[in-house]
């Protein structure tokens, strides 16, 4: 039951995984022009909008694993499968963290790689440089949690149930610009990911879904 909820979750993510993917190629030619290629990693401004992307990638994926599931009504379907409430969203958490990690890290490696190759950079480049970048790859697990939570609440749009994403979005930022970061951002993202994590796991354990 478990493998088959896996196979569900990838095989309905795929499209929204692939124009991630589309997104992000996009968003790095304008950092890989022949000929003009610059060190954005060490561009605050590149990075932001790094961040930013990513969140709003983060956030699309939450919202499809769970709002989308309540539109369908195909929650109470799959709350009648052999499988506990707790398994279920385990899984979905596991595949769209795992699948935004994934396709967010990718540019980052991408691009570090093309920097660090011979003849395509006319700079020093080491791997520390990518640091801020990965600070703000790790926030976006904040900004997923928060839409997942959103999302798995019931009640208005209007209102309360959109505060653990706008919150989260505006905590990711604060994080990816911290100082110190293995001591104060990297703890922080620990901490509001177990949080997010424990509210999602009480919202689908109380809430009526039919």
């Amino acid at each position: 039951m478990l493998a088959a909820l896996l196979w569900k979750e990838l095989r309905e993510m795929a499209i929204f995984t692939a124009t991630a993917l589309l997104v992000y190629a996009y968003f790095l030619t304008s950092l890989l022009i022949p000929g003009y290629m610059t060190n954005a990693f060490m561009d605050t401004s590149a990075v932001i909008g790094y961040l930013f992307l990513s969140g709003a990638i983060a956030a699309g994926f939450a919202m499809r694993q769970t709002v989308n599931e309540s539109k369908q009504g195909t929650f109470q379907f799959l709350l009648n499968r052999p499988v506990s409430r707790h398994w279920l969203i385990g899984m979905k958490l596991l595949v769209g963290a795992g699948l935004y990690l994934v396709v967010a890290g990718l540019p980052v490696m991408y691009y570090a790689w093309r920097l660090a190759t011979p003849g395509n950079y006319p700079g020093p480049f080491a791997w520390w440089m990518t640091a801020m970048a990965w600070k703000a790859w790790a926030a976006g697990t904040v900004v997923y949690l928060g839409a997942f939570l959103s999302g798995l609440r019931p009640g208005r749009w209007i209102g309360t149930r959109l505060l653990p994403l706008v919150a989260t979005g505006g905590a990711a930022v604060l994080i990816a610009l911290m100082p110190w970061w293995w001591a104060t951002g990297l703890p922080a993202v620990v901490l509001l990911d177990v949080l997010l994590a424990r509210n999602i796991f009480h919202v689908a354990r109380t809430r009526d879904f039919s």
